[in-house]
């Protein structure tokens, strides 16, 4: 089928303006048959770590030798990134074949709703789609936004669901209040069947526990694990009977990701030694990841992912000067982000073409106020180019879309 450009464009573009909802999908599922009826489902959702945790649960599931799409977002380089299997991403081929096949039902969804689909609920369909095709054991599905009104949320019957670490994002969808914000990610637990979590502050954890007693769905909060020396970046812990697990991923938070994967993986009846292994295997780019010697970035994008990043760089770097090169969305809470780094120095910038990314001079004013020291510069490129004169270790971070904006320009390098 050859594709109208418009809607390639319309499918792969930021998605600027959120229409949460199910009528939508659920048209458009149904014009399909319904694909997400026919697989086995691990639902994810929470403010942080969401990517983190598929991407341990997608290796120990590979590792135990299931058959394991994953469908996450925002991708980092590739749109194909969103959608894989065993960690390979759907070719360029499938993917123009299924968008080609929804485009030509969003006049029957648009008749039917008044409405065309999301980019988010377009990408949802052809994941559910690619998935059934490739006959999946199982598939680690990341909500998008929330949970109750959110795309993937039309699954019935998941094998269980993960929600990971709640914290205040996306007030203007969510609400302005922790309680608020986890009573839309408790959206997604099911009737009778298992919800993962981890130790959430009390208003959130108090919500899941309300949440899961209505509809019968046994509750399992992960336990303290014990944390060992790091290699590196990446951490060492036991959780439980498990010893001496190694994350795959770089960073102390995600020892929390990888117990309420190694949690969710024990429910399910997944042998130890699968477990260990695929924790260790899985990658996940962007987290505080070394790009060169000198650049980390990291995808803290809100208070508490910058939380996180601030005790990764005491554990890893404690006597380092850093120049920090930051992008935020305007929708995001800078001003306390920002506040945790009172005293260093940040050159801001901004992300192409992005209609969401706060103005570098904006953000200057807004980091005067939270004690930093900010440039403003017009572009990545000039911001690293300063930053590389300092001969400090340059943080990038604020926005997961920088990492697209970086490769493009290392790449030309």
């Amino acid at each position: 089928m050859k594709q109208n450009q418009e809607f390639v464009q319309y499918a792969n573009s930021f998605q600027t303006v959120i229409n949460l909802g199910l009528q939508r999908i659920s048209k458009l599922l149904d014009c399909v048959g319904n694909p997400q009826n026919q697989l086995s489902v691990i639902h994810v959702a929470g403010t942080n770590g969401k990517g983190s945790v598929c991407s341990f649960l997608q290796s120990v599931m590979t590792a135990s030798g299931k058959k394991t799409g994953k469908f996450i977002s925002p991708n980092m380089l590739r749109v194909n990134e969103r959608i894989s299997v065993d960690g390979m991403d759907i070719s360029d081929e499938d993917l123009h074949r299924l968008l080609g096949n929804i485009e030509s039902l969003v006049p029957k969804v648009k008749e039917a709703t008044g409405e065309i689909p999301s980019q988010f609920e377009i990408w949802t369909a052809v994941a559910f789609c690619y998935f059934l095709e490739q006959k999946c054991d199982v598939v680690i599905l990341e909500t998008g936004l929330g949970g109750r009104f959110d795309a993937t949320n039309v699954v019935k019957k998941p094998l269980a669901t993960v929600i990971c670490r709640i914290a205040i994002d996306h007030v203007s969808y969510l609400g302005d209040t922790i309680a608020k914000i986890a009573y839309e990610k408790a959206g997604i637990i099911k009737e009778n069947t298992p919800l993962i979590t981890l130790p959430q502050e009390k208003d959130a954890l108090e919500v899941l526990m309300t949440c899961a007693k209505e509809k019968s769905a046994p509750l399992t909060v992960t336990s303290t694990p014990i944390v060992w020396k790091p290699i590196g970046h990446c951490e060492v812990f036991s959780y439980k009977h498990l010893l001496d697990i190694c994350c795959g991923i770089s960073g102390y938070h995600q020892i929390e990701n990888a117990c309420l994967a190694a949690e969710t993986a024990l429910q399910l009846g997944i042998p130890e030694e699968f477990i260990t292994e695929g924790i260790k295997n899985a990658r996940h780019i962007g987290r505080l990841e070394k790009i060169r010697e000198n650049i980390l970035f990291d995808g803290a994008h809100n208070f508490n992912g910058m939380a996180a990043l601030k005790v990764s760089l005491e554990r890893y770097y404690p006597n380092t000067e850093k120049v920090f090169v930051s992008a935020f969305m305007k929708d995001k809470d800078i001003k306390e982000s920002l506040s945790l780094f009172s005293g260093e120095t940040f050159y801001f910038t901004t992300v192409k073409n992005n209609e969401r990314a706060e103005t570098p001079e904006h953000l200057c004013e807004i980091g005067k106020k939270a004690g930093v020291f900010g440039k403003a510069y017009a572009n990545l490129k000039d911001a690293l180019s300063e930053a590389f004169k300092t001969k400090k270790l340059i943080v990038i971070c604020g926005s997961l879309y920088l990492y697209m904006d970086l490769w493009e320009i290392l790449e030309i390098k």
